[in-house]
């Protein structure tokens, strides 16, 4: 069994189509359709159903792809200790993060690769946060960057920032600019763009209305936070936005909610032994956050 065999067998698993995992490894269809073939002549043992969808695991496809997994971790190790020898940090790394937070993502990242050119980046968003946990859990993304407040025990997490639940008004909406407070129950008629009916932020927002005593006037449901300010600006409605800091988006007011709602936005790692790439990008952002946090000091 040769290691790039192994790299295959984890990329078909998680592209789920021999066509997508070609293109992320850059190598041909055919010769990852053979090297897939190959191994499972040596080992006598299927991997994959071939379906018109793509292509699924079996059981023991299953079963492998674990220790395919810790073997493809392990390696990544032993060659960062070898350019750790060197005095370099090169490697890769996977990072999976919310589109719901309010943290810089952009600019974590941006410092990240500004300090170490030399480690190569996979970024993905999935579109529910509990899916971030799950995938650092079984190893198919190294880092997350969520809220972490409902965590599973199955990760480790650290707090690099806290977020409050303001309200975002379309400026023209606001009739009182110097009132910066606004009660919940006063919410009921304000048109909003809330998550969509399932997802973990929407969860959360619902629990707490309930918890409240409020009901929430859901205009729209929109996953993508950008975009929600973007309509926001244009006035199709308010928006329920979380904001780690007292940041100011022109054509939008900001209203603080009271009671005040928190959540705690942290790095999301599997626990034991980091990868020197987990381990810096971790401290990439723990730096972003305790700037964050002596900004809003001043």
């Amino acid at each position: 069994m040769e290691l790039q065999q192994v790299r295959i067998l984890v990329a078909v698993a998680e592209h789920r189509s021999f066509t997508r995992a070609a293109a992320a490894l850059h190598v041909t269809q055919s010769s990852l359709s053979h090297s897939i073939a190959k191994l499972e002549t040596e080992i006598g043992l299927r991997l994959f159903h071939r379906t018109r969808h793509g292509a699924v695991l079996t059981s023991d496809g299953e079963t492998l792809l674990v220790p395919a997994r810790r073997i493809l971790q392990d390696f990544d190790l032993f060659d960062e200790a070898v350019s750790g020898i060197r005095g370099t940090t090169v490697g890769h790394l996977r990072l999976v993060y919310s589109q719901t937070i309010s943290v810089s993502t952009g600019e974590i990242i941006s410092e990240f690769t500004r300090r170490y050119p030399g480690i190569r980046m996979q970024i993905s968003a999935p579109r529910d946060d509990s899916d971030i946990f799950h995938l650092v859990e079984t190893g198919v993304c190294d880092v997350g960057l969520a809220r972490i407040d409902e965590a599973p025990p199955g990760v480790d997490t650290e707090t690099i920032a806290t977020e409050t639940l303001v309200l975002l008004l379309p400026q023209a909406w606001d009739s009182d600019p110097t009132r910066t407070d606004l009660p919940w129950d006063e919410l009921s008629d304000v048109p909003l763009i809330v998550p969509p009916a399932g997802s973990a932020s929407r969860n959360r927002l619902d629990r707490f209305s309930n918890q409240i005593g409020i009901t929430v006037n859901a205009l729209l449901e929109n996953e993508n936070r950008w975009m929600s300010i973007e309509m926001v600006r244009s006035g199709v409605a308010a928006f329920l936005a979380s904001q780690a800091s007292e940041s100011t988006i022109p054509g939008v007011v900001q209203k603080r909610l009271v009671p005040t709602e928190t959540s705690e936005v942290g790095i999301v790692t599997r626990p034991g032994l980091l990868t020197s790439a987990t381990s810096a990008f971790a401290e990439v952002a723990r730096d972003w956050g305790r700037d964050g946090t002596d900004n809003r000091r001043r």
